[in-house]
């Protein structure tokens, strides 16, 4: 063979070495990561606002997750590809609901019973702000209902109107609604808002009291309770003034 088929035959070799060496580097390179969205979903979120900010984040661009979630999708901060699939969004909200209510032993309850555990846990967190209050507030919830009185629970009102929702007006009190626990007997249909752990805690463990009655001082958030009517409406004068 002549010399210059020899250079030629090596050159071509070297060649398609080094192109099978660039082709086999490219081929182990990590395909580019889909980016990511953090997520902080805080405690008393409605299910419409954590849509507003999975939508505006990026995480779900043409869907939405379905009403029936309300209560169910627990407050911590996630992370989630962008462009996520429903069915993945969803399930990453059931995996940290059921991995934190672990802590609280809720095994042993029926869907039913969970149902209205959540739906006083979200009464309490919209309603209740200091963790000192929520588990006597909670008895007077379970004993209002056992003896068949209204809750009369501003914040179901304030789920009906939105923003702004205070003061509760008269007519407020009268919107056909079985959200509305001043004129409905008994618990919502469903949850008003997405507990975290404390509300949730203090609706699986209520405080046995001998309050019936309570409302929020506006100057520091507690709550104040009232055993008789007439104790109450004393209070609704003194804190509220009317």
């Amino acid at each position: 063979m002549k010399q210059s088929s020899l250079i030629l035959a090596a050159v071509t070799a070297l060649f398609i070495m080094g192109l099978a060496s660039m082709v086999s580097r490219v081929s182990l390179r990590e395909p580019p990561e889909t980016p990511k969205a953090t997520v902080t979903i805080r405690e008393g979120s409605t299910a419409s606002e954590v849509n507003s900010i999975l939508n505006a984040k990026g995480v779900l661009a043409d869907s939405t997750l379905p009403k029936e979630l309300e209560g169910f999708l627990f407050p911590d901060t996630y992370e989630f590809f962008l462009g996520s699939s429903l069915d993945v969004v969803k399930g990453k909200f059931e995996e940290n609901f059921n991995s934190k209510l672990k802590s609280l032993s809720v095994e042993n309850l029926s869907a039913e019973e969970l149902k209205e555990v959540i739906i006083i846990a979200s009464l309490i967190e919209a309603e209740v702000p200091h963790s000192e209050d929520r588990r006597i507030v909670a008895g007077v919830i379970q004993k209002r209902l056992e003896a068949g009185i209204p809750l009369q629970i501003d914040a179901s009102i304030c789920y009906l109107k939105g923003d702004p929702c205070l003061p509760i007006t008269d007519s407020d009190k009268k919107i056909d609604s079985l959200y509305n626990t001043y004129l409905h007997r008994g618990l919502p249909p469903g949850p008003i808002g997405n507990p975290g752990l404390d509300a949730i805690e203090a609706s699986i463990n209520p405080e046995k009291s001998p309050y019936l009655y309570y409302i929020s001082d506006p100057e520091t958030g507690r709550a104040v309770f009232a055993s008789s009517l007439d104790e109450h409406n004393s209070n609704v004068v003194k804190y509220l003034g009317y």
